[in-house]
């Protein structure tokens, strides 16, 4: 399989990008009206079973999702909860969400959290809003239209000028999904005994994208202490949009994203302006607690250089965030591409082990952070 597109630039230049941080002059004013949103009690996590009614009825387009929530607009997101197994206390709670092109069921992420589950981590993976398991009030968001155009475009050419209307577009509605996830497992873990114990976020591709706003807005705030301790993104997107304008893409979100614009130039400022106040290179910088990510010298789905922005506007010490790099993000290009990728996977369940700080699993990985064991002191930002 050919390599990714590089788009003309190599791969030092790559992960040194930065966008621009500068958020929108509506920033304040839409992020004001998204909060007052989701104002009142954390949602409830409920088990779906047989017969059950209102947040307990099981979806059927997954039925592995084995609980629930209530989001913005009373819509019913499906989750799967994920316990340490046997007697193993709760020592964590973690919250995470999905890539843009999932098809299997829930349950299939299992395996992936299965290590940090041994570990004292309970999980909570969560289908946002029109994906399969979270459509009992939306029906299939998913699925391109004749046009080619998929979830991410819902909503983002509603025609209403005024700012509060970037609310019709389904992505700020899917953060409110992160956001109310991670309060909602909050609750739980409060109902249970277990009410202290740290909450972690994790996000790849499209869930990075979310869980970067998601986790700025928590912190600090104090919603039912759902602040976020430790965050891992893997190749996240939705970043830097001056430079995904001037750069496109042949696949992924992007691309329906470019056919929205090519369709509706007449609304192409207004669908900007919303691009904007979500560019996860703006909300980056708000987040302060340690951060594990992974990110590609190469990718054409999420352009590598904007996830590198993304990373490199976090506004964490130097000493408390790590940057895990794979030759190429979304593409199969053979095995010594997937094995890089694997090992993050290890690298993360380190980085979430509750016994121990990240500044104390986190040095034993700095000589492989880089493909073939580069400087260890490149690795970290």
């Amino acid at each position: 399989m050919a390599e990714p597109d590089d788009f003309g630039v190599n791969p030092v230049d790559t992960l040194a990008h930065v966008g621009d941080p500068t958020p929108a002059r509506e920033h304040s004013v839409f992020w004001s009206h998204w909060m007052s949103a989701l104002e009142g009690d954390a949602p409830s996590l409920v088990e779906r079973h047989d017969g059950g009614t209102g947040v307990a009825q099981i979806d059927p387009t997954d039925e592995t999702c084995t609980h629930a929530f209530e989001s913005l607009g009373g819509v019913r997101i499906g989750a799967r909860l994920q316990l340490p197994p046997g007697d193993t206390p709760i020592r964590v709670g973690l919250v995470s969400t999905h890539g843009y092109a999932v098809s299997k069921p829930i349950e299939a992420r299992d395996p992936l959290f299965a290590p940090a589950a041994e570990r004292g981590v309970a999980v909570l993976n969560i289908r946002i809003r029109g994906f399969a398991g979270s459509r009992l009030d939306t029906g299939d968001l998913q699925t391109p239209d004749a046009d080619g155009l998929g979830w991410i475009t819902r909503g983002l050419d509603h025609e209403s000028d005024d700012v509060a209307s970037a609310m019709h577009w389904v992505y700020p509605q899917a953060v409110a999904d992160l956001f109310q996830a991670c309060r909602a497992l909050r609750r739980w873990l409060t109902g249970r005994g277990a009410g202290g114990v740290p909450l972690f976020l994790h996000g790849e591709s499209f869930g990075g994208g979310l869980a970067v706003p998601a986790a700025a807005k928590l912190e600090g705030r104090g919603f039912d202490r759902a602040r976020i301790d430790r965050l891992v993104l893997a190749l996240p997107t939705m970043g830097d949009w001056p430079w995904r304008h001037a750069h496109p893409v042949r696949a992924g979100s992007g691309v329906e994203i470019q056919k929205l614009l090519a369709r509706r130039p007449e609304l192409g400022e207004i669908i900007r302006l919303r691009l904007r106040l979500l560019d996860s290179v703006v909300h980056a910088g708000r987040v302060r607690c340690p951060v594990l990510c992974k990110l590609a010298e190469r990718d054409e789905i999420v352009p590598a250089p904007t996830a590198a922005a993304v990373f490199n506007a976090l506004r964490v010490d130097p000493g408390r965030k790590w940057r895990f790099v794979v030759p190429h993000g979304h593409a199969e290009t053979g095995m010594a591409n997937a094995r890089r990728h694997a090992e993050f996977e290890r690298c993360m369940t380190d980085f979430l082990d509750p016994s121990r700080e990240p500044i104390e699993s986190m040095p034993a990985w700095l000589d492989r952070m880089n493909p073939g064991g580069d400087d260890a002191a490149a690795s970290a930002s």
